[in-house]
């Protein structure tokens, strides 16, 4: 039975953060009341609705897991395509994409994805080739390994490692009578700094390998032609070319290259090879047996030179003082990212970062354009039949396009959310900053995320853009469903203003759904450029600050099944005002089991708002449903200034909210500024809109992520993680690894509950500078973990380190997993097969089954299956498609079986 002094607690917590009072409820309360002697929590004094005593917050240093679970970790999904060029098989009909860790396989015809070739552990792929001799077979080149694939079935042939780290790989098949010989040429890298080409061939249980060159220049690129008997590696500023006889290559131990070096008038960012029968006037005694070499180079500033013959050349006899000046074209205004031969040898093809494909006619000099493509080009690539042109973009899509009427064939888009530096700090909140996702919470399958409308590169890499269009991916099939703009887009205008700064558009700073899905809300924001204001900050100081200079939207979309696209219906301009300026929105949430969102902005006002009905000229709308018009508008708002213990101070720069698992409390927290360790709750009455409750001393620093679990309220901060228990009113904070005091505003915390499992996950993001001695230990570890704590035990059940920053740490209510979307674009799942019981997860997929079969298919039938099955909005776009085909009408009124067959065709195919 309960102690005295654990009901007075019990009846002095707001009614509002309870569930309603049922049955099994009480029968609930009264169990979780009951002090275990494992907790050892002591008496909690009684305290005013002001404050709480902070005599009974209790700090728990769980840095090791006491039970661990079997929870695991599901292969990588999605992923960023690598800066290596994509392969088409011979026919066209498969294309090949490299990741940091994997290569995907898709079929041309469909655009899916068909098999993906996983590699090992610690190993980045650095390179793959088709087998010459059979092409079923696939090489990939790794940093420490090669491995050979029957890609087709996915099936790991062989497996050879490499003695040192290999940064570039090519290879090449020397026919030797009815036998071919696979040899591999790898740049590797060697101790302090120095780097060889070395060739290998694949022996029984190892390779058999031989130096070609030894070099102190940073070589990068690794070229090989002509089976092998010419090699040609670049640093960006020189071209090595190493020749040998057909001959040698049969006996490696005794093959020797000669080389020769050449310094090219520009720094080159990439250059392709062609080879061509030699012109009659450029044969010489060392070319004259065999083929020229025609070389073109992208150069940094966005010329392309063309240098024919460069054995006769770029690589003449050293004496001669003049050389043939190569061919300069130029019209990239940033650097060339592919330049390439065509198959003929008559046109240029080349990409850069203005989006615009370019292909040059090398006889009459004409330039012909593919403009407005979605993102830079990275890659271009000429199929083996020289039909079609694989080309991909910075904003991790692929495309095939047909080499006469440069129309795409294939698109291929993986998951678009900007690389690492997407970690920046928010220039609102200076706090680092992830990407806004959320599930789909009918189809969890689904992954909502803010990605960039336009991405920008430069020589160092990708920058961060900002996220103003909504992508859907299925992290279930790996495929992308569909994108959609949120916010003002620059995708067909030039992205460049006159001034040659770069014109950026809003960013989504937050997004909430509602529980059926059929309500979004976003907030996106825009601040002017530092130059275009300049003037005015000079005369008026206080409009020194992106914050005041911001533009603030609050928009609300409704799904549209019938054209699968998010609608806008009401746009709130500045839905917080600071000083008669646009505030910023600081956290805006979803209450559950009601189409009602909440907002709180910098201006200490929190604002709930709801859609009513929409009058026209006094009228009101009719009574139909499907043709119901609504707005939103704030139905109640509630000024906080009162609820903090320095209401003068400056408007609030961080803060995060969550509501309850019923939607009846509105939990806010606040960062006060009175103290270090004075993290402040306030748990809000969501009906009335009233404060009911007030807690102090719940977190230290400021918070980052907060989520209800059952009673418990869960709160990351820059320092920790605090367990809040709102019935017995007692903190249990969970010290993390990195300590307190080296915490500071840059490290950040991602908190996701699950009640499935009845756990809570933290993802930490470890901050990054110190002392020259903390940066050298922080390089040898990983900065970034995941933690799994069991409630109400508070108990560590998994533990692990993540390979990349994460960005977003989602849990998915139907599986009981973990969804963590990192800084590579990849999206892993985490899950525990213990907590979540097989008899749960068939019946779901039963009742997927029933749903999907004849009865939903044809829109028949509803009765008996359930009232979320009858629900229109819950139907998939290829069930209502076929309902349409089908429709109501009787059998004899039907069309022909071969009509009916069509329908169904075309209709499977458009979704």
């Amino acid at each position: 039975m309960a102690s005295p002094l654990a009901r007075q607690k019990r009846n002095r917590v707001s009614d509002a953060a309870e569930k309603p009072r049922s049955t099994e409820d009480r029968v609930k309360r009264r169990r979780f009341s009951e002090t275990s002697e494992a907790q050892k929590i002591e008496p909690v004094k009684p305290v005013s609705a002001e404050g709480v005593s902070n005599s009974n917050v209790q700090v728990q240093d769980v840095s090791r897991c006491s039970t661990l679970a079997p929870w695991s970790f599901s292969r990588p999904l999605a992923g960023r395509y690598s800066n290596l060029d994509p392969i088409l098989t011979a026919d066209e009909a498969y294309l090949f994409v490299g990741l940091e860790t994997a290569v995907q396989v898709f079929a041309t015809s469909t655009s899916r994805l068909s098999r993906t070739l996983q590699m090992e552990t610690g190993q980045k792929v650095v390179g793959y080739k088709l087998c010459p001799a059979d092409s079923e077979n696939i090489y990939i080149f790794t940093s420490g390994s090669v491995t050979k694939w029957h890609w087709n079935s996915g099936k790991r042939l062989s497996r050879w490692e490499t003695s040192c780290t290999t940064l570039s790989a090519d290879l090449a098949s020397m026919e030797s009578g009815a036998e071919f010989t696979t040899l591999f040429f790898s740049i590797e890298l060697q101790n302090g700094g120095k780097r060889q080409i070395v060739i290998n061939t694949s022996g029984d249980k190892k390779l058999q390998s031989v130096t070609a060159l030894h070099t102190n220049k940073r070589i990068h690129d690794l070229k090989v032609i002509q089976g092998g008997r010419i090699i040609i590696a670049s640093d960006g500023q020189h071209i090595l070319l190493g020749s040998t006889a057909s001959a040698e290559l049969e006996n490696l131990e005794t093959v020797q290259y000669s080389w020769r070096e050449a310094t090219l008038p520009v720094s080159t960012t990439c250059f392709d090879l062609r080879e061509s029968a030699p012109a009659a006037r450029s044969k010489t005694p060392d070319t004259r047996d065999s083929e020229s070499i025609d070389l073109v180079v992208g150069e940094s500033g966005g010329a392309i030179l063309i240098y024919q013959d460069i054995l006769a050349s770029l690589f003449g006899k050293q004496n001669s003082d003049k050389k043939p000046s190569p061919r300069k074209l130029h019209w990239h205004r940033g650097p060339v990212n592919s330049v390439r031969w065509s198959q003929d040898g008559n046109y240029i093809i080349s990409g850069g970062q203005e989006s615009v494909m370019v292909l040059w006619q090398l006889d009459t000099g004409r330039k012909q354009f593919l403009p407005h493509l979605s993102s830079p080009i990275c890659n271009i690539v000429v199929s083996p039949q020289g039909n079609s042109y694989v080309v991909k973009l910075a904003d991790n899509s692929t495309m095939i396009l047909s080499a006469r009427e440069l129309q795409p064939s294939t698109t291929i888009t993986g998951l678009q959310v900007c690389p690492e530096v997407a970690s920046r700090l928010d220039p609102f909140l200076n706090a680092p900053h992830g990407v806004v996702a959320t599930l789909h919470p009918q189809r969890p399958e689904q992954l909502l995320i803010a990605v960039p409308a336009f991405h920008q590169i430069n020589q160092h890499g990708p920058q961060a853009a900002n996220s103003a269009v909504l992508q859907t991916f299925d992290i279930r099939a790996d495929a992308h469903i569909s994108r959609q703009a949120l916010a003002r887009t620059n995708a067909t205008t030039l992205s460049v203003s006159p001034e040659g700064s770069l014109i950026v558009a809003p960013d989504i700073k937050h997004m909430g759904i509602v529980q059926d899905a059929t309500w979004l809300a976003t907030v996106d924001s825009w601040s002017s450029p530092s130059q275009d204001t300049e003037a005015l900050d000079r005369h008026i100081p206080s409009l020194n600050s992106p914050s005041v200079r911001s533009e603030v939207f609050l928009k609300f979309w409704k799904w549209n099944a019938s054209s699968d696209i998010w609608e806008l219906v009401t746009r709130i301009d500045g839905p917080h005002f600071t000083n008669n300026r646009h505030a910023a929105v600081l956290s805006l949430v979803s209450r559950p089991s009601a189409h009602e969102f909440a907002t709180l902005g910098a201006d200490k006002s929190l604002r709930f708002w709801g859609p009513t009905a929409r009058y026209r000229s006094g009228l009101k709308a009719p009574d139909q449903p499907e043709l119901q018009l609504d707005t939103w508008k704030c139905r109640s708002s509630l000024d906080l200034t009162g609820c903090l213990d320095n209401p003068q101070a400056s408007p609030l720069d961080t803060a995060c909210m969550a509501f309850s698992e019923d939607g009846s409390v509105l939990a806010v927290c606040l960062p006060s500024g009175s103290g270090a360790n004075d993290g402040l709750v306030l748990l809000v009455d969501a009906r009335t809109s009233t404060v009911h409750y007030r807690r102090t001393g719940v977190f230290p620093g400021a918070p980052s992520s907060v989520d209800f679990l059952g009673r418990h309220l869960i709160v990351a901060s820059t320092q920790s993680v605090a367990v809040w228990d709102t019935v017995d009113d007692v903190v249990k904070t969970i010290q993390l690894s990195e300590p307190a005091g080296s915490a500071g505003t840059g490290s950040f915390q991602l908190v996701a509950a699950n009640p499935k499992t009845k756990s809570f996950a933290i993802a930490t993001r470890a901050p990054e500078g110190g002392s020259s001695t903390s940066q050298k230990k922080r390089h040898k570890r990983t900065r970034f973990h995941i933690k799994i704590y069991d409630v109400p035990s508070f108990e560590l059940v998994f533990s692990d380190s993540l390979r990349s920053c994460p960005l977003a740490l989602l849990s998915d209510a139907y599986s009981g997993d973990y969804i963590i979307v990192d800084g590579t674009a990849s999206v892993q799942r985490l899950g525990c097969l213990d907590k979540v019981s097989q008899k749960g997860v068939q019946s779901r997929e039963v009742t997927g089954h029933l749903q999907s079969g004849l009865a939903s298919l044809f829109n028949r039938g509803h009765v008996g299956i359930s009232s979320q099955a009858g629900d229109e909005e819950s139907l998939s776009p290829q069930t209502k498609g076929l309902a349409s085909v089908f429709g109501d009408s009787p059998s004899f009124s039907l069309p022909s079986l071969g009509v009916l067959f069509r329908n169904v065709v075309q209709t499977l195919g458009a979704h």
